[in-house]
């Protein structure tokens, strides 16, 4: 009824205009009226389509992997999430419609996030600093980054900045781990102990939204194209292309793009970013790739490319000759059983999306950056001093 209403309106609008006669106060009283209407129409359409389209699942169930080997295909897309202990994977094209699952790992609830149109993901534990838990929902997109709303306390979090950016706790970080993207087949070859987060989609709705995203914005499409899908507030950020691969790392105030395609050429990279020593491990077989602190028992590891044939080594330490692989794992020398920290990041996202929230963002395509500059050690001392 309201399409039908605004149709007339505007048929009204528009062939008033088109008439010979001079534009009169009616005729601006019905475009004023046609504009509100719009407008009205667009306020319901966001406010209502996005919390109901994309509402969580109505039920999941966790499986093993030769349960998941079943329901999923071998090349099937995953957002994986180990945490040690306790090794997750939730499957891309099942998330990609609400946009985020709630699960449980070890008694901490945790909000396994993905946006598509920027295809970030990120895991966040949905609890504030006061205790409260945070019951969110996807509400709507703000830059084509997916914007989460909890309506009891009134906080907003978007997706690509982990923290509250509107609401009575704004500006309060959320405790978060990055999610790996990977093929199901790489994924539990690296992880034989993952268990599957299976949603499938159940009403009619459901099915007929995820149909509609594979078929309309599947990440391969959505790759191929020279700008984002929704208009952005910033100019494109024209050091990369918009839709080029990156991973994307924010300490301590500086953030850093590492290209896919710069991992590609050096999968083994060594930087410094807020004056935390950190490499980029790339398994280019398989296309995988994680961030990890060089830091490990009081000591700062160097890393260089593994000439080791053992499937998922990729790199070794200066230090200690030992061999890691792309999970951060030491699988042979001295170090061996140690495990590299992950500190949050986002995983092979799209660098405009990553471009318009850290504008200031610098770009490494492929320098080895070993140490902290002493001049910047001394500064940041100074720096914590004050």
């Amino acid at each position: 009824m309201g399409t039908l209403c605004l149709a007339l309106l505007a048929a009204r609008g528009v062939f008033g205009l088109a008439g010979v006669e001079a534009i009169g106060t009616a005729h601006y009283g019905w475009l004023i009226l046609t504009a509100i209407t719009v407008a009205g129409l667009a306020l319901t359409f966001w406010g209502t389509y996005v919390p109901v389209v994309m509402a969580p699942p109505e039920e999941h169930h966790t499986v093993g992997r030769e349960e998941a080997d079943k329901l999923l295909s071998g090349d099937s897309m995953v957002l994986g999430l180990d945490m040690g202990d306790k090794v997750r994977a939730y499957p891309r094209d099942l998330i990609a419609r609400p946009h985020w699952f709630n699960d449980e790992i070890d008694g901490k609830p945790i909000m396994a996030s993905y946006c598509i149109l920027c295809n970030s993901g990120q895991a966040f534990v949905p609890v504030l600093k006061s205790g409260k838990r945070l019951n969110l929902r996807n509400m709507t997109a703000f830059d084509n980054n997916t914007v989460y709303a909890d309506e009891e306390t009134g906080n907003y979090i978007q997706q690509l900045e982990g923290k509250v950016i509107a609401g009575p706790d704004a500006g309060e970080e959320l405790e978060a781990y990055p999610v790996v993207m990977a093929r199901w087949d790489d994924w539990k070859r690296l992880h034989p102990e993952t268990t599957v987060y299976y949603a499938p989609p159940k009403t009619l709705r459901d099915r007929a939204v995820q149909k509609m995203l594979e078929t309309m914005i599947p990440i391969e499409r959505l790759a191929k194209r020279s700008k984002p899908w929704h208009l952005l507030t910033k100019p494109l950020d024209r050091r990369l292309p918009a839709m080029s691969f990156v991973f994307g790392v924010r300490i301590d105030d500086e953030a850093c793009a590492i290209p896919v395609k710069a991992a590609e050429r050096k999968p083994v990279l060594n930087e410094v970013v807020g004056g935390e020593p950190i490499v980029l491990l790339f398994d280019k077989e398989r296309g995988i790739g994680q961030i990890f602190s060089r830091r490990l028992d009081g000591q700062v590891l160097t890393f260089n490319p593994s000439s080791s044939k053992e499937p998922g080594v990729v790199a070794c330490d200066e230090q200690t000759e030992t061999f890691w692989d792309v999970t951060g794992r030491a699988r042979k020398g001295p170090l061996s059983g140690k495990r590299l920290a992950s500190p949050p990041h986002y995983n092979q996202l799209f660098w405009f999306s990553w471009a318009v929230f850290f504008p200031e963002t610098r770009i490494n395509g492929g320098e080895d950056r070993r140490d902290v500059p002493y001049k910047e050690k001394a500064e940041r001392r100074v720096a914590a001093a004050e």
